[in-house]
């Protein structure tokens, strides 16, 4: 048999032989070692020299190739396409559809070695329904962590459409001012099958013209209510935040992660570092939108505030992992520009502009993005007892990080024990 055509039995041990293992706990390559999966478990990693072969092993040979961790983008948007003409795609989109966007989405993030996506907020219904029939592996795609609808203050920015269009988005994501209203938005999120929160304390880049980026929103106790409220029914809250006193606001209230934080400063990153909260940068957003092709399709005050946040961003984000911010990897793909499957964009820009070693940009794409998304104890390293969840390399990242770009590099990546894709194709299907 072949080894692209490989698919292991029920009865089988799936043995990745001879490869050498990046160790995202210590950031040391390990080589020569063997890693044993049974189920969707990793049964055992060790030296080659430790491993007893069994009679019905099927081997996946890795001799001279480089075993990752899968990896973890903590922050996309799979209902959204990444054109800059969003705005007509929606009203020329039905709800239906986005199932499938999302779906050949999600995909595309497996296929580039990303094993688990955390879905930042869209649309209900499609996110719990694609996590389910992906965990019961009825079609190939990554792990989903997913928001549904964000919890945001309403009134908080324009909106411009035809009435019924309003309407409708009025009656499917208004929350109640206050401290009850806030906690029942928690609990409709929950009930609706969200695995997190997302909620917003500042405007936004592509929000519009009355969307400021150093407008704060919620009171202290309605933050502290979604936090307190969250927590307490075992989910994690993440926060869009860009201005300087959005993001102070919701790392007061313990917000878990602080999403893009363009303005973070000093004093905030030491509340961080002594709140144990992390920073998910998505720089490959802004830089996306920067683009000069993607910034003539942009409203003029959109391209303005592109310029004014990018600049913040990538001095800013410098200051705070040198202070000692942690950092996890998110893209926020699906904003114009910014295409699925394009994550080793920001694991590149951890090392260009932040200042990372290649090692540290990578453990932020695996131990430390489960960290932040309280995954860590299934997630994030190749250790006994964790998911099964691999991505075998033709070389090392850590010597070229531009081999992370072509998924044609990925000889193999498996998700719970199950090989899922070969040479950037789907070859796993039930």
């Amino acid at each position: 048999m072949k080894e692209d055509e490989f698919m292991p039995n029920k009865n089988s041990r799936l043995v990745i032989r001879s490869g050498n293992v990046f160790d995202s706990l210590s950031g040391t390559t390990k080589e020569e070692h063997t890693i044993v999966v049974i189920g969707n478990k990793i049964a055992w990693c060790g030296s080659d020299s430790a491993f007893d072969k069994e009679t019905n092993d099927e081997i996946i040979d890795a001799n001279g190739k480089v075993i990752l961790p899968g990896m973890i983008d903590c922050h996309v948007h799979l209902q959204s396409t990444a054109t800059p003409q969003y705005e007509r795609q929606y009203l020329r989109t039905t709800r239906g559809m986005l199932h499938y966007y999302a779906l050949r989405n999600a995909q595309n993030h497996l296929i580039h070695g990303f094993t688990c996506v955390r879905d930042c907020g869209g649309y209900p219904d499609w996110g719990p329904s694609l996590r389910r029939i992906l965990d019961n592996g009825i079609v190939a795609g990554p792990r989903l962590l997913v928001a549904n609808l964000g919890i945001a203050q309403w009134g908080n920015q324009e909106a411009i459409g035809p009435f019924e269009v309003l309407e409708y988005a009025r009656q499917l994501s208004e929350v109640k001012t206050g401290i009850d209203g806030v906690k029942h938005a928690v609990r409709d999120r929950k009930r609706s099958g969200a695995d997190f929160i997302k909620t917003l304390t500042t405007g936004g880049v592509l929000h519009g013209m009355e969307s400021k980026v150093d407008t704060s929103f919620f009171l202290d106790a309605e933050l502290l209510a979604i936090v307190g409220e969250a927590h307490r029914l075992g989910m994690h809250v993440a926060c869009h935040a860009h201005g300087r006193e959005g993001i102070f606001r919701a790392v007061m209230a313990g917000i878990d992660t602080i999403e893009h934080g363009s303005y973070i400063d000093e004093e905030i990153a030491e509340l961080m570092i002594k709140k144990g909260l992390y920073l998910i940068p998505t720089q490959t957003a802004g830089l996306s939108l920067a683009k000069p092709e993607i910034l003539k399709q942009l409203p003029p005050e959109v391209v303005k505030k592109t310029k004014t946040v990018l600049s913040a961003v990538l001095e800013n984000h410098k200051v705070a992992f040198n202070k000692g911010v942690r950092f996890a990897i998110g893209t926020d793909a699906g904003t114009p520009g910014n295409h699925h499957g394009h994550t080793a964009f920001e694991i590149m820009n951890m090392v260009e502009n932040v200042g990372m070693t290649t090692s540290q940009a990578l453990q932020a794409a695996t131990i430390e993005s489960a960290k932040a998304i309280k995954m860590d104890d299934m997630l994030g390293s190749i250790e006994q007892g964790k998911f099964a969840d691999l991505v075998i390399c033709d070389s090392n990242p850590l010597e070229e990080m531009s081999i992370l770009k072509d998924s044609k590099n990925f000889a193999h990546v498996i998700k719970d024990g199950k090989i899922m894709a070969e040479r950037g194709q789907i070859t796993y299907f039930k």
